[in-house]
């Protein structure tokens, strides 16, 4: 959905959308679970607008443990302000200030709101999605889902690649140091 920032009334606008995510982002790498419900005010105070409200969905995610998909439910709030991008871009290289970074920049008269939504839902996705804390995720000998069913391998013992490693280091002491049997002290 886009609006046009001189159509924003004095008032403002208040908006409710209930759309299927999987229709409104379609081939954005996102599956939704239920539909998206959101809930925003649009207000204009001269060249700047300020978009305020909350949405709630479910997105189906792959654990990264178990790889089994799951539906996260995100309810992600927007409090951002949007500026016309003609305020940055005055020809050449600017560079922003602090104050730039948290503004949303929009070509000279309209918003994308689908972006706005969209943008407050990926940042409710974690980075390593669990389908729960408890989750004991794949068996690294006969890769089964842990979840499902005990498994009855045997623990790895160890990376191979290190086996010289630990030949170095003897419990007792016998072994020789890493320093070519020199001590470290004087």
């Amino acid at each position: 959905m886009r609006v046009r920032v001189h159509e924003i009334p004095p008032e403002g606008l208040r908006l409710e959308l209930e759309e299927d995510g999987n229709l409104l982002f379609a081939g954005r790498g996102l599956r939704f679970g239920r539909a998206l419900r959101c809930r925003l005010e649009v207000r204009r105070t001269g060249r700047s607008v300020t978009v305020e409200g909350s949405a709630r969905t479910a997105v189906v995610l792959e654990c990264s443990r178990c790889l089994e998909e799951f539906a996260l439910e995100v309810l992600p709030r927007y409090s951002l302000e949007c500026r016309p991008v003609s305020e940055i871009s005055r020809g050449g290289e600017a560079e922003l200030s602090a104050d730039q970074l948290d503004v949303l920049y929009h070509p000279e008269g309209v918003i994308d709101l689908d972006e706005v939504v969209m943008g407050g839902v990926a940042e409710e996705i974690p980075l390593q999605p669990l389908c729960s804390e408890a989750c004991r995720g794949l068996c690294p000998v006969c890769g089964g889902n842990r979840n499902r069913e005990p498994c009855t391998c045997e623990p790895a013992r160890g990376d191979p690649r290190f086996a010289l490693l630990a030949s170095l280091h003897k419990p007792n002491g016998s072994g020789s140091s890493p320093a070519g049997g020199r001590s470290a002290e004087p």
